[in-house]
């Protein structure tokens, strides 16, 4: 593994983006790399870790910014990812997942820096499930609109890039609630919840998240890679998978065929990951949802 002086995370506050600088800290990979943490704000970052204030939606901010810290390589792990909110605020879901993107590539083409940039299985439609990178997209909402949109534009900058597309994240995190935190939290509080068995996906377990792209940075093409955990479960299975693994009541969790919210869902939205597997060989294994959850269980802290 070579030495990259910098890697730049935008986006160091959300869930994915703490667990980066997390790993980027660690005995494991601080020899390699060093952290500069980017957001619209400093909430969760280290006080030893570099911050820097870059809001993705202003070009000239943005260029000017990654210019200046000059990274090796950059994490784009920001973006709008309230799937109904982004059916109401159009304009600013357009501006975060489709135009901050390029801007982000922009500024990686000035400094020449590699750059990840983290889409979601919400551009498929969900008709066939365990989607290659092959698949042709077609997104059923807004969200998967601008997302597939903010792709095509990193693509078309002619910037080194990866785009990892990831699904329904999960992990500890302060600042608000993922899936598997509120399903686990409610069945603590003792609560009932209904769960729906209409909507498939592969959890993706945060941490492991974190290391699979430290390693995919030294990747040497450009690329699109599913990195989604191991793991195709229905979110009815995967609220069952929580208590199972922290011994919570399961009867509190009741299965519902379908749930209505405003932005429509691809119905099989799982991902295949063999390409991603072949790249990382034995190198690292990527995470299943009774793996992650186990993790979770063991480090409360992490």
């Amino acid at each position: 593994m070579t030495t990259l002086e910098k890697v730049l995370v935008i986006g160091a506050n959300g869930l994915l983006g703490t667990k980066l600088i997390y790993c980027l800290l660690s005995e494991k990979y601080n020899q390699n790399y060093g952290p500069v943490a980017a957001d619209i704000q400093n909430n969760l970052i280290p006080k030893n870790v570099e911050f820097k204030n870059i809001d993705i939606t202003n070009k000239e901010n943005t260029i000017n910014s990654i210019t200046q810290i000059n990274p090796d390589g950059a994490i784009l792990s920001a973006a709008f990812t309230n799937v109904d909110k982004n059916e109401d605020e159009r304009e600013l879901a357009h501006n975060i997942n489709s135009i901050g993107p390029e801007n982000v590539a922009l500024g990686c083409i000035k400094a020449d820096s590699k750059l990840i940039h983290m889409s979601t299985d919400f551009i498929f439609d969900g008709t066939i499930g365990n989607y290659s990178e092959d698949d042709d997209p077609n997104p059923l909402s807004y969200y998967g609109k601008t997302k597939l949109e903010g792709e095509q534009r990193v693509i078309a900058t002619g910037v080194e890039y990866l785009i990892c597309r990831t699904s329904v994240l999960y992990g500890w995190y302060p600042a608000r609630l993922n899936f598997i935190t509120w399903v686990l939290k409610s069945l603590e509080d003792g609560n009932e919840i209904n769960i729906t068995t209409d909507q498939i996906n592969s959890p993706t377990f945060a941490n492991n998240l974190a290391e699979v792209l430290l390693h995919l940075i030294e990747y040497n093409k450009s690329d699109i890679i599913h990195t989604v955990g191991d793991c195709i479960l229905n979110r009815y299975e995967i609220a069952i998978k929580c208590a199972e693994v922290f011994n919570l009541p399961q009867k509190l969790i009741k299965p519902i065929e379908s749930f209505k919210q405003k932005a429509i869902r691809p119905k099989k939205g799982s991902l295949n990951i063999s390409k991603l597997k072949k790249i990382l060989g034995d190198r690292l294994k990527v995470f299943s949802l009774d793996e992650g959850l186990k993790f979770m269980r063991e480090h409360r802290n992490l």
